[in-house]
């Protein structure tokens, strides 16, 4: 039972760690954006 879910479960795995780090690096990214618009209007 265990083998079979660990065949099942390796293919998705594949596939969701790269569009989980993509997502996390986008996330990233737009956090740090919008901070950076919001630090600016303070700095003038």
């Amino acid at each position: 039972m265990m083998l079979h879910t660990a065949k099942v479960i390796h293919p998705i795995h594949q596939v969701l760690v790269p569009y989980l780090f993509e997502l996390r690096l986008l996330l990233t990214s737009k956090c740090m954006s919008h901070a950076y618009i919001v630090r600016q209007p303070l700095r003038i």
